[in-house]
């Protein structure tokens, strides 16, 4: 289907024709079912004097329209390509044009719909296309599935597409106003893929450079399955720590710990017994602990990295604090 970018052309609207103009003034979201798939188009229409302008951004290039005439509420317009003509009529109805296209001299025929765009309050933030995506490409011979890595920059657009036969970059690649556009060549043929994103999924089209291959393009983002967490770290067993004082001196006791999740239990082994750690977790790779010694409470938080754990001790309630860490003991 040869819907594709229609540039702004002013075309005379008789004195007569004035009624209801000011109902399609503005941005509209059109819809046109082909062969291939729906395709989505975005269409603006304006009054500059007494011309009615329009605008629409879609697939494959641009055409001027012709024959552009509204006397409420009926629509008609005319868009050429290649030497091959469209017609489109449509009904506004309750803020909507629905209505069919043709081609002219040809049997291809289908409907098409629009909508007003909806517009936001605020800007919205620039939507983001980076990271993997699986796409289909559906063909004569069945559906292609592939990897596409896209990296984005603004509107600049850098990647590849890869399966497991290898990968192809992607070429004079961006991604403006939703619309997704890059092309790959493979075999010796350059193909051009042009989709718009979507409720974060692409749908479009691919077609071939200069031939007459094409069929519906669609791609959603890839779940990439975390990394196995190198096994949750466990403190489960018996450590050596020291605590280093405001003096310089170093505090060495005993830890035995017990894991279940993120609750740590255990105590601390000073010459004149065992003291019950408190208020123990171990959350992202954090230790955090309280212990009571000699009428004082302190708390010790330390992270564990490459087998040790390394942080402070500070004294609840008090201005006291130091180093603190703490080594596996030895079997």
């Amino acid at each position: 289907m040869a819907f594709v970018t229609l540039i702004v052309l002013g075309v005379m609207i008789p004195s007569n024709s004035y009624a209801g103009v000011e109902d399609i003034l503005g941005k509209w979201v059109a819809k046109a079912v082909t062969p291939n798939g729906p395709i989505e188009l975005q269409l603006e229409i304006k009054m500059e004097g007494n011309q009615l302008v329009g605008a629409m951004a879609g697939l494959q290039g641009s055409v001027p329209l012709s024959n552009l005439k509204f006397e409420d509420p009926d629509l008609s317009l005319e868009a050429t390509l290649a030497g091959t003509t469209f017609k489109l009529t449509g009904t506004l109805k309750d803020g909507k044009f629905a209505g069919n296209y043709e081609q002219v001299g040809a049997d291809l025929k289908g409907i098409w719909t629009a909508e007003r765009k909806a517009s936001s309050a605020a800007a919205a933030d620039p939507a983001e296309i980076a990271g993997a995506w699986a796409s289909v490409a559906v063909t004569p011979h069945g559906d292609l599935t592939v990897t596409l890595d896209l990296k984005q920059e603004g509107d600049k657009v850098t990647g590849s597409v890869s399966s497991e036969t290898g990968a192809l970059p992607i070429q004079a690649a961006s991604f403006k106003e939703n619309m997704l556009q890059f092309d790959v060549v493979f075999g010796g043929t350059r193909y051009r893929i042009e989709a718009l994103l979507k409720d974060g999924k692409l749908s479009g089209q691919w077609s071939s450079v200069g031939g007459s291959d094409s069929g519906a393009w669609s791609a959603t983002r890839k779940i990439v399955a975390p990394a196995p967490s190198a096994a949750a770290a466990s403190l489960d067993g018996t450590w050596n720590s020291v605590a280093l004082t405001p003096d310089g001196d170093n505090i060495v006791f005993v830890l035995e710990l017990k894991q279940a999740g993120e609750n740590v239990t255990g105590n601390a082994v000073a010459p004149d017994g065992k003291i019950p750690i408190q208020k123990a977790t171990f959350v992202n790779s954090v230790l955090t602990f309280d212990i009571q010694y000699s009428g004082s409470t302190y708390r010790i938080q330390a992270n564990m990295e490459s087998g040790k754990l390394t942080g402070k001790w500070s004294a609840i309630n008090g201005q006291e604090t130091g180093s603190w860490s703490a080594t596996r003991k030895s079997p």
